[in-house]
């Protein structure tokens, strides 16, 4: 009787993951403090109020560039882990049922970086991943398109498109903008509004992956899928 290769252990870099995601979660919140904080004090500045000097300027300045880099920092890092991991629950999916995914392996890191394409590729992949991976897949089963899609992925990608489309509207609009008290005020409320979208992203996304890798690190009978041996934890 064939059997099919073990399972690789997913829930370490699941919790990394998920750990890094809180991280860039709470730098956004960070990042909106520190772009009220400009604005506030190039308000009181503009507006002459004793005390406001250059030096405040210069420590806002220095507020908001030391929390563009922290986000940047745990952006790539959440990145990393989180690419790792989906990476090793399409291969782990893949051994759990026979189903057909829509896109190749390949996909499963490069729909990311790929332009035009990453606005829906890596839901479905995502979406792929979730629906091979959930127990009660029949082992002869072979097409994914009759198996139900899953509303928390769809939910986590809609979040995360209107994020994309916030920061294109700021970039549009400042631009061309002066720099004015206006501009600080802007940017301001675009970064609130997207800090509350990456948080709501970050929930939905944590979620994700804790149900997917639950499901890879559950064993089940053959009955609910293809029969596997599982490797031991990380």
């Amino acid at each position: 009787m064939y059997t099919p290769p073990p399972l690789t252990p997913v829930r370490t870099l699941a919790t990394a993951a998920s750990v890094l995601i809180a991280a860039v979660c709470a730098t956004n919140l960070y990042g909106t403090w520190a772009a009220w904080n400009a604005h506030s004090v190039v308000d009181d500045y503009v507006a002459g109020l004793p005390g406001v000097t250059d030096s405040d300027l210069y420590a806002a300045d220095d507020a908001t560039m030391t929390a563009i880099w922290v986000s940047l920092a745990a952006l790539v890092a959440s990145a990393t882990v989180f690419l790792i991991w989906l990476w090793r629950a399409r291969v782990n999916s893949e051994r759990l049922s026979g189903v057909h995914q829509r896109m190749s392996r390949g996909w499963t890191i490069g729909a990311w970086f790929c332009p035009i394409v990453n606005l829906w590729f890596p839901r479905r992949i995502v979406d792929d991943i979730w629906r091979a991976s959930r127990p009660g897949v029949p082992a002869d089963q072979l097409q994914i398109d009759p198996l139900p899609l899953s509303p928390l992925v769809r939910a986590w990608w809609l979040v995360v498109i209107a994020n994309y489309l916030m920061m294109y509207i700021l970039r549009a609009q400042t631009n061309s903008s002066d720099i004015t008290v206006e501009y600080f005020e802007t940017i301001a409320i675009y970064s609130t509004i997207s800090a509350g979208l990456v948080l709501v992203a970050g929930v939905l996304l944590i979620r994700v992956i804790r149900q997917i890798t639950e499901w890879q690190s559950t064993p089940r009978t053959a009955m609910e899928g293809t029969a596997y041996q599982q490797a031991p934890q990380a």
